[in-house]
């Protein structure tokens, strides 16, 4: 271990301080212009706006005769913008003056129709020789404007650019900064603890891991208020103007992008009070840190949670490797991927503490698995633990980045297996008999899985493939070009087969001394069926189907095989949730049928 801890503190003293500090200056010169856009449009366009606005609601009300008034249409290459020149005359303590002032704003745009509501009002007057209604500084009765309304369509657009490029350059000039200095701190103190490099990052040292929350928080507030500062201006600006014109497809992607945004306010609302109600709640690991090749174990102190007998807590403790590849043929098209090296789960131990709640777990490690890694280049191992009330009535989830190394350390006052916990137990015994129903017969089983087995992620597929499929729909109706409704049809329309075909398939399979015999139906229908003489067959085994991500949870789906002496397998059981599901599956069908795994 000494070796290996020395060989990873010299290559981060070699490479870390000059990549860092290349990458950061880079980051923050990339994110100049950005920034650049962004304050300048909010110190000369929204703030001054905001100002006159502000002080015009003092102004007095001012009779006015029009002397001169034109609507003006500018057009350019790309696009066509709009304004109104005025000139018109008021009087003041019987002292005349001349104003030239339309509204707030004076630069041409395109935003609604606001310059043409207003040009052809003052027309009107000016034709008729009606007077109209301007509003007057009662200081300087020289400055004047003929509409001070607000214009929030256009205050918003332009917040637009204030949140997207402000908040982007600004993110990326903060984190370049943050970078600039990390590689030779970092460096500074993997020198000073030598080998044993995981004290080496500030959030392990003290042996107090605190919870990603936090980051939580930060990161739905910053998807809420930049998807809300692009959303909700853009409704405000064209959702009038496109229902005026019956543009249905712009009204379902406006009304669509609102619904995203109070989505993501929400989250953010509910990120912040579950954080506020349990405080910073930290891991406190035994062993420190944790070991490959022995346990990695931990508690956690909850305050805020009474305790009580039926408190039950899930635990995941997991291995990902996260890299970037390249998704084109430029050296700078890259994507962020991961893939999950090695997972394991259980149930963790709770017991009172204080007034609150402590919460205990311990899982074996088998040895063979990579470190944690500091980032080096673009890839990294990272351990986290994930750990989650089943209480429907607790609404509790904590992720964790922690320290696992190479030690065959284990713990000195955790004894119970968190694997082995009968309460894990019991949850791999429910999830088999959610989507199997197994029944012995003569020198082996027979397996039933049912229609509608994960019924509930299985019908969002059908959910969602609905809403493509009829935007597709939706768009070749409305005249769209025939691209969208390929693109949005087609996908939709596979996600609609997909989805019909998970929920409304059986399998029924019989494995004894005689062989194997399948039967795969669609709503009662044979669709698929297969007979296999107990002498072809050569061993059962597990193979990962799919995994699906949610939030922090990823979860893994297996089936079980059974594999021929000609190389082939057959699936005799699918729906797996997890490995230890999968495991206990294989188990009960090696030990019912005797054949071996």
């Amino acid at each position: 271990m000494a070796n290996q801890a020395r060989q990873r503190t010299n290559g981060v003293n070699h490479k870390t301080k000059a990549s860092n500090n290349g990458g950061s200056w880079f980051l923050m010169l990339f994110a100049l212009p950005f920034s650049a856009v962004g304050i300048g449009m909010l110190l000369l366009g929204v703030l001054p706006t905001l100002y006159d606005w502000s002080r015009m609601q003092f102004w007095n009300e001012v009779p006015a005769r029009v002397v001169s008034a034109q609507f003006h249409t500018h057009r350019g290459s790309k696009s066509t913008t709009y304004s109104v020149s005025a000139h018109y005359r008021y009087e003041v303590a019987g002292v005349a003056y001349d104003g030239h002032r339309p509204a707030i704003n004076t630069s041409a745009d395109n935003q609604g129709s606001f310059y043409a509501d207003l040009g052809h009002r003052l027309e009107s007057a000016q034709r008729s020789g009606a007077p109209v209604t301007v509003w007057v500084n009662p200081s300087h009765p020289q400055e004047s404007v003929a509409d001070r309304t607000l214009r929030l369509g256009l205050l918003g657009f332009r917040m637009i650019f204030v949140v997207v490029f402000g908040g982007f350059g600004l993110g990326m000039l903060a984190w370049g900064w943050h970078m600039r200095g990390s590689g030779a701190r970092k460096t500074q103190r993997l020198q000073v603890v030598g080998d044993e490099p995981w004290l080496a990052n500030k959030a392990w040292a003290d042996n107090r891991i605190r919870s990603n929350k936090r980051w939580e928080v930060w990161l739905a507030w910053g998807f809420a208020v930049v998807w809300g500062g692009i959303a909700y201006p853009a409704a405000l600006s064209a959702l009038p103007r496109a229902w005026h014109n019956e543009n249905f497809i712009v009204v379902g992607v406006l009304t669509l992008m609102v619904a995203v945004g109070l989505g993501l306010l929400v989250w953010a609302v509910r990120a912040t009070l579950d954080a506020r109600r349990h405080g910073e709640v930290c891991l406190v690991m035994d062993p420190f840190p944790g070991s490959i090749g022995g346990h990695v174990g931990a508690t956690m102190d909850l305050p805020t949670v009474p305790y009580r007998p039926d408190l039950r807590f899930a635990v995941t403790l997991r291995c990902a490797y996260h890299y970037q590849t390249r998704t084109g043929d430029s050296d700078n098209s890259t994507e962020s991927r991961e893939q999950v090296v090695w997972q394991g789960e259980g149930a963790a131990q709770v017991r009172p503490q204080g007034a609150g709640s402590r919460v205990a777990f311990r899982l074996n490690v088998p040895k063979g698995l990579p470190e944690s890694e500091q980032p080096l280049g673009h890839s990294e191992h990272q351990w986290t633990v994930l750990l989650e009330s089943t209480d429907p009535a607790l609404k509790f989830s904590r992720r964790f980045d922690v320290p696992v190394f190479a030690t065959g350390a284990e713990s000195t006052w955790l004894a119970q297996d968190a694997a082995r916990h009968p309460q894990a137990q019991a949850q791999r015994d429910a999830e088999l008999d959610a989507v199997s129903d197994i029944e012995p017969v003569e020198g082996g089983v027979r397996l039933y899985q049912p229609y509608g087995r994960l019924w509930r992620q299985n019908l969002l597929w059908l959910v969602m493939g609905g809403a493509f499929f009829g935007m597709g729909m939706l768009a070749g109706y409305s005249g769209a070009p025939t691209l969208f409704p390929v693109a949005f049809g087609g996908v939709g329309g596979a996600m609609l087969v997909w989805g019909f075909y998970a929920l409304c398939n059986s399998l029924t399979v019989q494995l004894d001394r005689q062989g194997l015999r399948t039967e795969r139906r669609l709503l009662g229908l044979m669709l698929a069926w297969q007979r296999v003489p107990a002498k072809d067959i050569a061993r059962l085994h597990i193979k990962e189907s799919y995994t699906q991500r949610s939030g922090h949870q990823h979860t893994t789906f297996f089936r079980v095989q059974v594999h021929l002496r000609n190389g082939k397998s057959v699936t005799i059981a699918d729906s797996l949730r997890g490995r230890p599901v999968a495991e206990q599956m294989l188990a009960r069908l090696a030990k019912a049928t005797g054949y071996p795994r």
